[in-house]
Formats: C-alpha cells, structure tokens, sequence
C-alpha cells in the first residue's frame, strides 16, 4: 500500500487530487468509485494501462477528459501497487480486492494490441 500510496501521489494526485475527490466535472473521483470497488480490478487495470477517453459516468457524474495511458510507463508492480492502494485506501473509505502483478501482467498481455488506444466506457462496460 505505501508504494502504490506514493506512485500515486506523484502521478495521480495531479488529477484524481490527494483526498481521491477528483475535480468535479473535469477528472473523477476515486473515492467511493464503482469503477475502483467493482468487484474485480479487470476494468481499472485496463483504465490504468491505456487510459479512458470519451464521456465516463462515475458516481452519477459525466466526465469527458481523456486519462492519459501509463502501459509504456509503469511496470505490473507499480500498477498493481496503485491500483491496490486506490481499492483500499481507508482514508477514501475504499475497501476491496488488491492487485497481483501477475493479474496487471495478464491483462498487459491480453490487451497489447490495444497500447496506448483509450478505452471508452461502453467497451469497458462488457468486461466482466
């Protein structure tokens, strides 16, 4: 948790903002998100690893910015410790599954010829 804790301050706080509040009607929460807590990280991962574009709905709210990718960036470690701090910070009230590197690694692999394309939500809405 204290590495995800950290990468997360140095690359996401910019955005998602340090209480996981986000800014409203610019960059979601993760506090509380049902795309952070749904009940397994195949979505979130894939957010993480090639960003998400277009309208996403999260918490009722509409945002329309576009998350940047971080695969060529991070390792399946680091995400795996981001992803696993954003689901169970306690501080945001978060409470769920935390990420292995090999589930990061797995999706890495399973999604490689999408690299760097962004998600839109309705695509990400058909992964279980």
């Amino acid at each position: 948790v204290a590495a995800g804790e950290e990468l997360y301050t140095m690359i996401c706080a910019a955005c998602h903002q340090p209480n996981g509040m986000g800014t409203p009607g610019q960059f979601p929460p993760l506090a509380g998100s049902e795309w952070v807590l749904h009940e397994n990280a195949n979505r979130i991962i894939r957010l993480v690893l090639d960003g998400v574009g277009g309208p996403i709905t999260v918490k009722g709210g509409a945002f329309s910015n576009v998350m940047v990718p971080w695969r060529d960036v991070l390792n399946d470690y680091d995400i795996a410790a981001v992803v696993g701090f954003i689901r169970n910070s306690s501080e945001w009230g978060n409470q769920a599954s935390f990420v292995t590197p090999a589930q990061v690694k797995a999706i890495r692999e399973e999604t490689k010829d999408r690299a760097g394309r962004p998600w839109l939500e309705e695509e990400l809405m058909k992964i279980p």
